[in-house]
């Protein structure tokens, strides 16, 4: 594959920034970084690498990472996810740029309705103008473990269907997203990692 579709990038980086956001609420005063390395296959026949940074600090939490696929094109994203103790919710922005230089970003924000149990809802805006919505649900299923099931609405009011499953333990992790496209079929994306967290300097106030 040329380009890996964007959806997939934007699944994965929303999952994790939102996650961490009402993560870093019970640890306000932590600072700390993960890097995770990783390789991944598609149904369709792709394959690549990717790597990504995450800084979580004062109820904030910055992401960026990149992905090469097997033809050599990069493609890189962003996001930031902000949390706010009083209202429970969290706010996030990103973009992706996929390997042809077109870029897309998102919002959205995020409630956590019960231990265990987040809502998402937002947009996200492609490099033509383009703008979809999304809803999801993110559940922990086991400690390190979590389901998530989107539901995207393009422009043209078609629905694309998603489930993300990540788990991470002793430093290892796996993530599967299966999408069911409009007309009906699935792709399936595999990736393992590895994860290394250490703590950081917290910015001065």
């Amino acid at each position: 594959m040329k380009n890996e579709p964007l959806f997939k990038s934007i699944a994965a980086a929303a999952l994790a920034v939102v996650i961490l956001a009402f993560a870093s609420a019970a640890r306000a005063a932590d600072a700390k970084e993960t890097t995770r390395t990783g390789t991944y296959t598609t149904s369709t026949g792709g394959s690549g690498t990717a790597s990504s940074t995450t800084t979580r600090s004062q109820g904030t939490v910055n992401r960026q990472g990149s992905w090469t696929n097997a033809a050599g094109g990069t493609g890189t994203w962003k996001s930031q996810a902000t949390w706010n103790k009083a209202s429970q919710t969290a706010t996030i922005t990103g973009s992706a740029t996929r390997p042809n230089g077109a870029t897309s970003s998102w919002q959205a924000t995020a409630v956590r309705t019960a231990p265990g149990s987040i809502s998402e809802k937002g947009t996200i805006t492609t490099a033509n103008g383009k703008q979809s919505t999304f809803t999801a649900t993110d559940t922990r299923v086991a400690p390190g473990s979590w389901n998530k099931n989107e539901v995207i609405t393009t422009a043209s009011g078609k629905t694309i269907d998603r489930t993300v499953d990540t788990s991470v333990a002793n430093g290892s992790g796996t993530r599967t997203v299966t999408t069911t496209l409009p007309d009906g079929k699935t792709v399936t994306r595999n990736a393992t990692f590895t994860q290394d967290s250490a703590a950081v300097a917290a910015p001065t106030p």
